[in-house]
C-alpha cells in the first residue's frame, strides 16, 4: 500500500508509527480506575482527578513530541507525511 501511494501521488511519502500515536497512548490515563497504583496516595476524588489530568497531559506531550520529532527528521526527505488515525491499541 505504501509503495502504491507514493507511485500514485508521485510524491515522497512517510508514515507515522500507528502504535506511537494510537488513542491508548494519549487516552490511557482516562481509563485508569480509582484503585490505580498512581492514585494510592490520593485521598479525595478531586485529588485523583488532578493526578489523572496531570498524567493525561504528560501522555499527550509524549505523543506530540514524537510527531514533532518525526516531522523534523523527515523535513527534507518527505513531501507528504501520513498519520493513521482512529487506531486503537488496547495493550497499553
Amino acid at each position: 500500500m505504501q509503495t502504491s501511494d507514493a507511485y500514485i501521488l508521485g510524491r515522497r511519502i512517510k508514515y507515522l508509527d500507528p502504535l506511537a500515536i494510537c488513542e491508548a497512548k494519549h487516552h490511557g490515563p482516562n481509563t485508569w480506575k480509582e484503585d490505580h497504583d498512581l492514585f494510592k496516595n490520593c485521598k479525595t476524588h478531586a485529588h485523583i482527578a488532578k493526578e489523572r489530568k496531570f498524567h493525561l497531559k504528560e501522555a499527550m506531550k509524549m505523543v506530540a513530541a514524537y510527531i514533532a520529532k518525526m516531522m523534523k527528521k523527515w523535513e527534507d526527505d518527505a513531501d507528504v507525511i501520513f498519520a493513521p488515525y482512529n487506531i486503537r491499541y488496547f495493550y497499553f
